[in-house]
């Protein structure tokens, strides 16, 4: 559960039944018409206790279910039992209350529209208004204009309400969801570069120590010590974007690109200074060099690399064969992806010097 999701949920548990507590203020209205007729004692205290339980089972049946307000279009099962319990508390009240029976209306549309399905909201509140109009009618309809109205206005504000808090869940989800894609797509980019790269390098230097393994043994050695290093820094990188940690910069990354490409025989040529790039595109902009650099060694054949740093663009482009009829993979969308991402214009295509070359601007 999202932070967002967890904060409402925490909200509506701790003060969800104050949508109960707040109404139970209307109870004034039936609690008066007893107190004005002319019952006898035992009659009124019965009229009175039957009034306070359908308090109290309306305020627990809100307090029980708290975080359950409205979130349904169901309804809840277990809310049918207080709700039953309610109708039949109005039932006997009748002979105590007469035509105020009636006041009972709100709470009952009010308990109907936050706990029940959405069907029984609707016939809820079309059964108590009809009832409510009828006696108003038989009785005298002067007696019952604020009763009426507020049927009116509670009715329309819980289909609203109800309907907002749902809306909201949904809203609330589809947040969460988009939120997991795209952790899950930073992943995919960050351990397809990291391990591209790494991969490449330790495959290139896995070459060089076979062919110098006869001839120069202690050279082969020296290679196989670094690969063992490029696999434990690799190991590193996939501990460490995993945990979303990696932070390499580009001055960095210029260190490592280099020394790979140095030794896959390529010269890299560097042009302008990572200094005077923007240190918020820092990051990505590493990223993206490392993708490239290892395109280069993977795919392109080429003999030299140039990577030229201005104050709002990088280059990155090869002497080796070009890309053109060439299918867009994965680590270039990835490039083209977080260029997006850090606010820069990502172009890729053909280098004046007969390779690849990968243009940055912002």
């Amino acid at each position: 559960m999202s932070p967002e999701l967890e904060e409402t949920h925490s909200f509506w548990s701790r003060y969800g039944c104050l949508l109960a507590v707040v109404w139970i203020v209307f109870l004034i209205f039936p609690i008066l018409t007893i107190t004005e007729s002319s019952l006898p004692g035992p009659a009124r205290v019965a009229g009175y206790g039957l009034i306070a339980a359908f308090g109290v089972v309306y305020v627990w049946a809100f307090c029980a279910n708290s975080a359950l307000l409205g979130v349904s279009a169901e309804g809840h099962g277990k809310a049918w039992y207080p709700f039953g319990a309610l109708l039949l508390i109005t039932a006997a009240s009748v002979p105590f209350l007469g035509e105020g029976a009636i006041s009972y209306g709100p709470f009952l549309i009010s308990f109907a529209a936050y706990l029940l399905s959405i069907r029984v909201m609707w016939i809820v509140n079309t059964v108590v208004f009809g009832v409510s109009l009828a006696v108003a009618i038989f009785v005298g309809i002067e007696d019952f204009v604020f009763l009426l109205g507020l049927l009116l206005v509670l009715m329309t504000v819980n289909a609203v309400n109800t309907n907002l808090i749902r809306r909201g869940i949904v809203a609330d989800g589809l947040r969460l969801d988009n939120a997991v894609l795209t952790e899950q797509e930073r992943m995919a980019r960050d351990v397809h570069d990291a391990l591209g790269h790494s991969l490449t390098a330790v495959g290139l230097k896995a070459q060089l120590a076979e062919r110098l393994l006869d001839s120069d043994p202690e050279a082969a050695r020296a290679e196989l010590q670094q690969i063992r290093a490029l696999t434990i820094e690799a190991m590193d990188s996939i501990r460490a974007t995993v945990g979303g940690l990696r932070r390499a910069t580009l001055a960095e990354e210029l260190v490592s690109v280099r020394a790979a490409l140095h030794d896959a025989g390529v010269d890299a040529v560097l042009i302008g200074n990572a200094a005077h790039l923007d240190p918020v595109r820092s990051t990505t902009l590493s990223w993206i060099l490392r993708e490239a650099a290892t395109n280069v060694l993977r795919h392109a054949h080429a003999t030299t690399c140039w990577i030229r740093i201005g104050e709002s663009n990088l280059s990155i482009e090869d002497d080796g064969d070009s890309l053109a009829g060439s299918r867009e993979g994965h680590g270039i969308r990835g490039m083209r992806e977080r260029a997006k991402l850090a606010g820069a214009h990502c172009e890729i295509g053909d280098s004046g010097h007969g390779g690849t070359k990968v243009g940055l601007s912002w």
